[in-house]
């Protein structure tokens, strides 16, 4: 399971054009489970209107890498190419706690 963090704008426009497209760079940035606290906190600190995508790899005809990032110890899995919408299993609303940090919905940290 990849996880990926996007708007709820962001995500009525990948359903209108059948795709999440990369943004900027060459790949999606997905997580999983155990990273995806660490994308949450660094990159989307405090910040609502976000959901959470639950991605099926076997759904994607697109390589995914799992990649180092600078200056961590930890590996991000990476989609080379465009996501599409029919990989997309499950859609969680992803709200911020008060103090702007996250918690992964039950449906999504259970294993």
């Amino acid at each position: 399971m990849l996880l990926h963090i996007i708007s709820k704008a962001d995500w009525a426009a990948a359903q209108s054009a059948g795709s999440i497209a990369p943004a900027g760079e060459d790949f999606v940035h997905c997580s999983d489970r155990g990273v995806v606290h660490v994308t949450a906190g660094k990159f989307f600190h405090g910040q609502s209107g976000l959901l959470l995508l639950v991605v099926d790899p076997k759904l994607l005809d697109v390589p995914v890498r799992w990649e180092a990032v600078a200056d961590s110890p930890l590996w991000f899995p990476h989609v080379y190419g465009q996501i599409p919408v029919a990989a997309v299993a499950e859609v969680h609303d992803f709200p911020c706690e008060p103090d702007g940090s996250f918690i992964l919905p039950e449906a999504v940290a259970a294993p």
